[in-house]
């Protein structure tokens, strides 16, 4: 037996199978095939890695995780926290990675993840949360996830690129809600955005007293009904907020 079967085999040795193919263990090998391929990294270069990953795949038959092939198991790391404005945020960053631009450029960049919350006692733990955006970018790039929110805006007429919002059920069973964005620049700065979140605080007291303009669309292959709301800043600025629910 040469030196890489022999790796393989103590490998497969090292995982606890489940008993059954059900959607939870599915889930359950998905998160032992990741922590252990990251903490194998070391030992093995790039491509070596995910060859081993690929052979654990056919070898137990899920059909699922050998979509895998391929994937990267991007790092992201903790880059600091803010308290200023109406919200207690964690900010995290994945790795440096290309994205393919509309143009057909590409572009290198980093994933930014904001973490938020309105109470000014939310705090959250980080290592976990590290490894929750790890094993959600790796569903991303599986698409894996249910879209459940669809957000688009105008500010005085004019159309910012759009804001949607995926469910993720991880390995553990728990559901994470992550927002992800058109590419494209707004035109709102940060204050107008903090004023714009305070009054949609506000009207949302008020929810059920409000009266909207329902609109129906297709987005991403499913229909959508979106509600209209209007808000007008301090500084004049008319914006049209329309968030989609599936119909």
């Amino acid at each position: 037996m040469n030196k890489n079967i022999e790796k393989i085999d103590r490998y497969l040795k090292g995982l606890t199978l489940p008993e059954h193919v059900s959607e939870q263990h599915r889930r359950q090998l998905r998160r032992q095939i990741l922590n252990r391929i990251e903490r194998r990294q070391t030992m093995f270069v790039g491509k070596r890695a995910w060859k081993v990953a690929a052979l654990v795949a056919v070898v137990i038959g899920v059909g699922t995780i050998a979509t895998a092939v391929g994937l990267k198991v991007r790092k992201y790391y903790f880059v600091g926290r803010e308290t200023d404005g109406p919200y207690n945020k964690y900010n995290f960053k994945s790795e440096l990675e290309t994205v393919e631009l509309e143009d057909g450029s590409t572009e290198v960049r980093g994933r930014m993840v904001g973490i938020a919350s309105m109470d000014p006692n939310f705090t959250i733990d980080v290592e976990q949360k590290i490894k929750d955006l790890e094993e959600i970018d790796l569903l991303r790039q599986q698409n894996d996830r249910e879209l459940v929110t669809v957000e688009e805006q105008e500010v005085n007429g004019k159309p910012q690129p759009r804001t949607f919002i995926f469910k993720y059920v991880l390995a553990d069973g728990s559901e994470e809600m992550m927002g992800e964005g058109d590419p494209g620049e707004r035109s709102l700065t940060k204050e107008q955005m903090d004023e714009l979140l305070s009054l949609r605080l506000k009207r949302l007291k008020h929810a059920d007293k409000e009266e909207y303009i329902s609109i129906e669309k297709e987005v991403k292959g499913r229909i959508f009904v979106f509600k209209q709301q209007r808000y007008v800043l301090s500084d004049g600025t008319e914006i049209i907020v329309s968030t989609g629910m599936p119909k």
